[in-house]
């Protein structure tokens, strides 16, 4: 995918795209928003306590072909972690090849009686929306922004 913006005289960066692609990618950026922000938010220190308490809590992140470079670790680094509110995304994940998608887009996924499917971001200081939400609603299959 070559470069998308060109540089303009005063030094600003244009996007060549067509007007109609950058509204649809807003479109999907603020939908995908809306999606996440109706997620269950658990902090990562509740589901180390569970763990410790030796509550059933199992990671069930299938092998995927990224790195990862915290092989032992427990938890992801990111503090927030989140369960779907709403039964048609947790219905989603019951399927294997759904838990597949869910870790190609960077998630690592738990199990646990109480809170069901448990997720986060095993990273930090970047742009979560472009590199994990918008990868996963487009693997969600969701057409919200459409």
């Amino acid at each position: 995918m070559g470069e998308i913006f060109q540089e303009v005289k005063n030094g600003d960066r244009y996007d060549k795209r067509s007007k109609s692609k950058r509204l649809d990618d807003v479109a999907m950026q603020t939908a995908a928003w809306k999606w996440v922000r109706s997620f269950n938010w658990i902090p990562r220190s509740i589901v180390a306590k569970l763990k410790e308490s030796g509550d059933s809590i199992i990671e069930i992140t299938p092998p995927t072909n990224k790195s990862n470079n915290r092989s032992g670790v427990f938890l992801p680094i990111c503090s927030k972690m989140y369960s779907f509110r709403h039964h048609g995304d947790r219905h989603w994940l019951d399927n294997p090849a759904n838990l597949q998608a869910m870790a190609d887009c960077g998630f690592r996924i738990y199990r646990q009686y109480d809170y069901g499917y448990i997720f986060g971001i095993d990273g930090a200081g970047y742009d979560f929306y472009a590199a994990h939400w918008i990868p996963l609603y487009k693997a969600r299959g969701l057409r919200w922004h459409a």
